[in-house]
């Protein structure tokens, strides 16, 4: 049975191990929102003309000047992408490591979800041009798009997004089970450490 020191001494070395692996898992998500900036862009392409597409008796009715600026929209946002994607991984005290974890939410399944929703928050930015030009309608029941609080508009249907196309994604994974064995370590060293100062009590009297 170790010592309260040797245990004190163990808590030390894990929790140094901590900070880094902390440090490790933020870049993974910073770099993340760099390399999905190409599919976020090329999705939103894609998807303002479908919608152009969807509508045509309006624009065609609207003309040129309607798409040149409809167009002129998408372009502006396309030249912010890189600070929405950022900004679609959320506050990062929610970001999955930073989180109170429980074992089953380390499955491939559970993170997706994490990436997935970033991925859905990015591409959503589209939604409000879409609305401001009315290329959405006031139903959305059988839309691909529906009203989201806050956030005006989000796509509705699963977007496409395969996290394992990402190499920070899979490494994220792997790093973050590595991060939560820690935190499980650090708490069950803290607990022995409480033990000790009760049998150092009892020794004591």
């Amino acid at each position: 049975m170790k010592s309260r020191t040797e245990l004190e001494v163990e808590l030390e070395e894990v929790e140094k191990k901590i900070t880094p692996t902390s440090k490790q898992l933020d870049d993974l998500l910073n770099h993340f929102a760099v390399s999905v900036v190409p599919e976020v862009k090329g999705w939103i392409k894609k998807e303002a003309i479908s919608q152009m597409e969807e509508n045509h008796a309006k624009v065609n009715e609207a003309g040129v000047d309607f798409v040149r600026e409809f167009k002129g929209d998408v372009v502006a946002l396309l030249e912010n992408i890189d600070e929405i994607c950022l900004i679609a991984l959320g506050p990062k005290d929610r970001w999955p490591h930073n989180k109170e974890l429980q074992q089953q939410d380390l499955y491939a399944s559970s993170q997706n979800d994490f990436f997935s929703d970033a991925f859905r928050r990015a591409i959503s930015s589209l939604g409000k041009i879409l609305d401001a030009r009315g290329l959405l309608t006031g139903s959305t029941q059988n839309s691909s798009w529906r009203r989201a609080p806050s956030r005006g508009y989000e796509y509705a249907y699963h977007p496409g997004f395969d996290g394992r196309k990402y190499e920070e994604v899979e490494t994220y994974r792997e790093l973050l089970r590595t991060h939560w064995e820690l935190k499980q370590s650090v708490s069950r060293i803290k607990v022995s450490i409480e033990k000790a100062k009760t049998r150092e009590l009892w020794d004591e009297v």
